[in-house]
């Protein structure tokens, strides 16, 4: 049963491919023990080669101990390669401010992604089960959020892969017994100071003997329809995104134009963008930051982890509020070669070409440059606005263009030959391209 639901999983969801080597996270619990010996089974079947990996969290004393002794002894008999690691999560967790369940999770995959660069890893397996789906959804739907916290865990992230995703903890425990497999047990799992654990052991059996016996699989339904709806809205979102977000700065209109949900989801998108992860961001902090949208301009909030938005000239600024402002930069650029400009956070490509495309990039007229360089302003500065009449102060371009103060001095100027040729996105009306010229890319890092 349990080899068949694997297959299929693998399968369905692509998991792995022929000649791949995989890591398998083994605790030594029942769940990742079943997931080695049946990987184990199947590996030339499906033509990986397999490894092991096992950390010691300093949490439990001999008994974390006994564990890593565990595991090691059940790969040597499975002829497999185990790693070992021993880390201190009580001190990582007090440290950071995390809990130790968040802290213990980060650390394994950090190892977990060690090994692997070491070690030409494609894969890392983990032994997420059935059970785990639904107190993971259980749980976040607790402590509120986004509709893709209800979509439960993913079977495939990267490189990690989840072949018991299907398998009910039930299942697991009796191919273990049929087939002889010793295994250890978290004495803290069965403590209920954790509220994963108050949701598996206390929780969960209620609905279960009062409601429906059946609730983990029809948690794991609703979440696989949850998953569709919210893959969908993702795409619809990413398309909005596109028009309305620059960087950290979110267009204010376009962005009050869609439905609510859309809305919600634009600002997670940008928050995640800004500082790639979504941890700590709460619906509270959403609805703030869209509260704030509909306010006139000037006003701003500072929500978490020093993260200040300001609504200005129509539009929402994502920034850090212990950031310093960015200083002056001067770079001298080469047609055919790419450059990185830590002051603005872009990497930057100049090439030559022979026609322009409608990709965001910066074309300009080719007409004898001898030097090109890339700034940011300086006093007195300007330029012949294309589209406009006469010259302008870039200060006071900006200042029509409502380009944020914040923001002026990481807005780049393209300088050919002592003249300003582009300020941003805008060329230099001496300087359009005809049907030969210089393109530059700009691209975010």
């Amino acid at each position: 049963m349990i080899l068949n639901i694997i297959r299929q999983t693998i399968s369905e969801y692509n998991l792995f491919n022929k000649g791949e080597r995989v890591l398998i996270g083994l605790s030594g619990g029942a769940d990742s023990v079943c997931l080695t010996y049946a990987l184990n089974i199947l590996k030339k079947e499906l033509d990986i080669e397999l490894f092991t990996a096992h950390i010691n969290h300093g949490i439990r004393g001999d008994e974390a101990t006994q564990d890593e002794q565990f595991a090691i002894r059940f790969s040597e008999k499975l002829g497999l390669k185990c790693f070992v690691k021993h880390i201190n999560i009580p001190e990582i967790a007090h440290n950071t401010g995390q809990s130790e369940e968040t802290a213990g999770r980060q650390a394994r995959y950090d190892f977990f992604s060690y090994i692997s660069a070491e070690n030409g890893i494609d894969k890392i397996a983990t032994a997420h089960n059935k059970n785990d789906n639904a107190e993971t959804i259980i749980m976040n739907f607790i402590r509120g959020g986004s509709l893709s916290g209800l979509c439960g865990i993913p079977y495939k992230r990267g490189s990690i892969v989840r072949p018991l995703l299907n398998a009910e903890r039930s299942e697991i425990e009796k191919y273990c017994i049929k087939n002889d497999l010793e295994f250890v047990t978290d004495s803290t799992n069965l403590e209920n100071d954790y509220t994963r654990n108050k949701i598996r052991n206390l929780l969960i059996p209620q609905i279960e003997n009062e409601f429906n016996t059946n609730f983990i699989s029809t948690v794991t339904a609703n979440s696989i329809l949850i998953r569709e709806d919210n893959k969908y809205l993702d795409k619809c979102t990413k398309e909005v995104y596109k028009r309305i977000v620059s960087s950290n700065i979110i267009d204010i209109d376009g962005l009050l134009k869609n439905d609510i949900s859309i809305q919600r989801r634009l600002i997670r998108m940008a928050l995640y963008n800004f500082y790639g992860t979504l941890d700590g961001v709460s619906s509270v902090f959403i609805d703030d930051i869209l509260m704030l949208a509909e306010k006139n301009s000037g006003k701003s909030i500072n929500i978490y982890n020093n993260t200040q938005v300001k609504n200005e000239y129509g539009k929402l600024i994502i920034t850090n509020s212990e950031n310093v402002d960015v200083q002056g930069f001067e770079y001298r650029l080469t047609v055919g070669k790419t450059y990185i400009i830590d002051e603005i956070k872009k990497k930057v490509v100049v090439s030559e070409v022979c026609s322009r495309q409608k990709d965001g990039a910066v074309y300009l007229n080719n007409n004898g440059v001898n030097e090109i360089i890339l700034r940011n302003r300086k006093n007195g500065d300007r330029f012949y606005p294309s589209g406009m009449s006469g010259s302008k102060k870039i200060k006071e371009y900006f200042i029509n263009s409502k380009i944020p103060k914040d923001e002026r001095n990481k807005i780049p100027i393209i300088e050919i030959d002592g003249k300003i040729a582009a300020v941003g996105q805008r060329v230099d009306e001496h300087f359009l391209f005809y049907d030969k010229g210089i393109k530059i890319e700009f691209y975010n890092i």
